[in-house]
């Protein structure tokens, strides 16, 4: 737990050599560059929260075989590129926050093979309509979409979504 320090710099990728770390909690720093690769070897990482940082470039692929993650906390960076849909394989995933970075592409449809609780992808730059598949997600309470560019139709298939209390649209191009 290192969260609300004066870090700066870029994460070390010699992380990714912690092979029984369970939580790495690094935000609210200054830390900035892009995330390492070497932290998808991490595999009995359980929490991974690297929010309101400065980090920016692509979310490694490689964090979609962190099968046992159950956070996942990339907000409040610079991040950009496409979400990886191989973070649907992540199984174990019950809350993902990708807030308020400069992601753009679609939503990945496999993030319906999840088991999210939680799920923040708001102040991107998201575009294309939203997956049929997140109605997949039956034990889905939180799901942030606002502030993107999404088009289309809202999916009946979200109907499926029995134990939403939040749903978040706004500031999109919805019809």
């Amino acid at each position: 737990y290192l969260s609300d320090n004066q870090f700066s710099g870029p994460i070390p990728p010699a992380l990714g050599r912690l092979s029984n770390l369970r939580s790495l909690h690094l935000s609210d720093n200054q830390l900035s560059g892009s995330i390492p690769a070497e932290l998808g070897t991490l595999t009995n990482l359980r929490y991974l929260e690297l929010s309101d940082n400065e980090l920016s470039g692509a979310i490694p692929p490689e964090l979609g075989v962190l099968t046992g993650l159950y956070r996942l906390d990339l907000s409040g960076n610079q991040i950009s590129g496409s979400i990886p849909p191989e973070l649907g394989g992540v199984s174990f995933l019950r809350d993902l926050r990708l807030s308020n970075n400069h992601l753009n592409g679609s939503i990945p449809p496999e993030l319906g093979n999840l088991s999210l609780q939680w799920l923040y992808l708001d102040g991107n730059q998201l575009s294309g309509s939203i997956p049929s598949t997140l109605g997949d997600l039956s034990v889905l309470q939180y799901l942030y979409l606002n502030d993107n560019q999404l088009s289309g139709s809202i999916p009946s298939t979200l109907g499926n979504a029995t134990n939403l209390k939040y749903l978040y649209l706004n500031n999109n191009q919805l019809s």
